[in-house]
């Protein structure tokens, strides 16, 4: 297979580097610096909707912010609008930021635990596996730029357990430069 798809059992590192997120594009990379897959969020839309597609724009996922909820949430769909999962933010989890993912009956599929700032995070299973590591690659930056000229924020996945559904694990970065680093650029205007 010349051209394995985005969310390949093979891939195991996934560079995310959005260009200019506000207003929505971005691409991924694989650890040689191929594209090999692209994002899109929709510029006029409450819900902060990023569709995530193979290069040839075939779509595979959604990430699309909750409207309604009481702490900052994000909806992860396939493309037949079936709920993948549901990510929330901890609300007093300043410095050490903490996520996690539920299935849509309630039940943890994931958590995530930030670093200082939350450059970088854990993400574990229920059982306390771990299955990647989310590292801000462009973190230096912020602390000395603090939000000015910053245009882009580039994220590098790497993935543990190669057997848990990529589209969950992606779609959780895109939640977690939503609900993190997001606010933290809207506080430094």
């Amino acid at each position: 297979m010349d051209n394995p798809s985005l969310i390949s059992y093979e891939r195991e590192y996934y560079v995310i580097k959005g260009k200019y997120w506000g207003l929505g594009s971005g691409e991924i990379y694989d650890e040689h610096g191929e594209v090999i897959g692209k994002m899109q969020r929709k510029i006029m839309s409450l819900r902060s909707v990023i569709t995530v597609t193979e290069v040839d724009g075939r779509p595979l996922f959604t990430v699309s912010k909750k409207l309604v909820s009481l702490r900052t949430s994000y909806d992860i769909k396939d493309n037949n609008d079936r709920l993948l999962g549901r990510t929330k933010k901890k609300v007093f989890s300043f410095l050490r930021p903490k996520m996690w993912m539920e299935e849509e009956n309630g039940r943890l599929l994931l958590n995530a635990n930030g670093s200082y700032a939350g450059w970088n995070f854990t993400i574990i299973d229920r059982p306390g596996a771990l299955i990647a590591e989310v590292k801000k690659a462009d973190a230096l930056r912020d602390v000395f730029l603090k939000g000015i000229l910053d245009f882009s924020d580039t994220y590098v996945l790497k993935i543990i357990d190669p057997s848990f559904d990529k589209r969950r694990l992606l779609g959780l970065v895109l939640a977690i430069d939503s609900s993190v680093h997001q606010q933290k650029r809207r506080s430094h205007r």
